[in-house]
């Protein structure tokens, strides 16, 4: 392995086309030596943009191009088959949330990443948004005091590249997370519950989550909402923060003042693929693991298990 490493992308759609701009972009780093799409033209509109090869068989691209890692950006019921087969091959991976779509098949990849001795890293983009990284700076230093609360709201129109999950596995898996980066905790007990209006799968719900000794977690996402919003609150026994995960803005509030620092602001998702090559040529330790995916994944099954059960489930240990 060189100092710029060869990647590939499987999955050539709206987000995957994100990806190879950023690879495109990290040439300091990588070369984008080849894309693949089930559907041809769109894959060849993505090669030639970026000067690389174009697939329409990923297995054909592992074979002939060998690169030394891949992102996987294909609808979430695929991940599981492709990741575990180019993991096998040795092949460092990053693929998108959700990792898995059950937390079986998300035991098996991590096992097989881990017995292979490859970089398997699950896509949870926020935790790489500067604004949720200033505010675990904040907690950690203490800032905030005892945290209370922690509130998200991720709501939008249904986004018609989501169409083998629900909302839960889509959208409620970054809140899942940056919760669990935040707190460096898995919650006890969650209680949802769920609904279906317009699709196939839940397509709204609210969710509670408990940690520790007293505090409280609260999900609210749907896709039936014009306006795109993501938004974070943390309430502390000092202060409340809140963060726009869109612009990056962080609102700090204590009893004497209302401070909303500036900070420059960067793209996530070239901090988060900049971090996999590093992490892929060893030049830094991997922050967000596949065992880390799996936790998440946890999670978002007890969340769909309680919204059709009608009641709070418990986490074992």
């Amino acid at each position: 392995m060189g100092d710029r490493l060869k990647v590939a992308l499987i999955g050539c759609g709206s987000w995957g086309s994100n990806h190879a701009r950023v690879y495109f972009e990290l040439d300091d780093l990588c070369e984008l030596t080849a894309v693949c799409d089930i559907d041809k033209i769109r894959a060849e509109r993505i090669a030639r943009k970026y000067g690389c090869k174009a697939y329409t068989d990923y297995k054909e691209l592992i074979s002939e191009c060998r690169p030394e890692a891949v992102s996987i950006c294909t609808p979430s019921s695929t991940h599981f088959e492709i990741a575990y087969d180019i993991v096998r091959k040795g092949i460092d991976t990053l693929v998108e949330k959700p990792m898995c779509t059950s937390v079986g098949d998300a035991l098996k990849l991590v096992s097989e990443a881990e017995r292979m001795g490859v970089v398997l890293m699950p896509g949870h983009i926020e935790c790489f948004n500067p604004g949720v990284r200033r505010i675990k700076s904040m907690i950690d230093e203490g800032r905030l005091g005892d945290i209370l609360m922690i509130t998200a709201k991720r709501v939008s129109y249904w986004p018609e590249r989501v169409g083998d999950v629900g909302i839960v596995m889509d959208t409620v898996i970054h809140d899942v997370y940056v919760f669990r980066y935040l707190l460096s905790e898995n919650p006890y007990e969650v209680y949802a519950l769920a609904g279906r209006l317009m699709h196939r799968f839940e397509d709204y719900v609210g969710v509670i989550l408990r940690y520790g000794e007293s505090i409280i977690g609260f999900i609210e996402a749907n896709w039936m909402t014009p306006r795109k919003v993501r938004n974070l609150t943390i309430t502390g026994s000092n202060a409340i923060v809140s963060l726009d995960y869109l612009t990056q803005e962080i609102v700090y509030e204590n009893r004497d003042s209302i401070v909303t620092p500036i900070a420059r602001w960067d793209e996530p998702l070239k901090i988060e693929l900049r971090h996999f090559i590093e992490a892929s040529l060893g030049k830094c330790k991997l922050e967000v693991t596949g065992y880390d995916g799996l936790e998440a994944l946890k999670i978002c099954e007890a969340i769909l298990e309680s919204s059709r059960m009608r009641k709070p489930i418990r986490f074992e240990g």
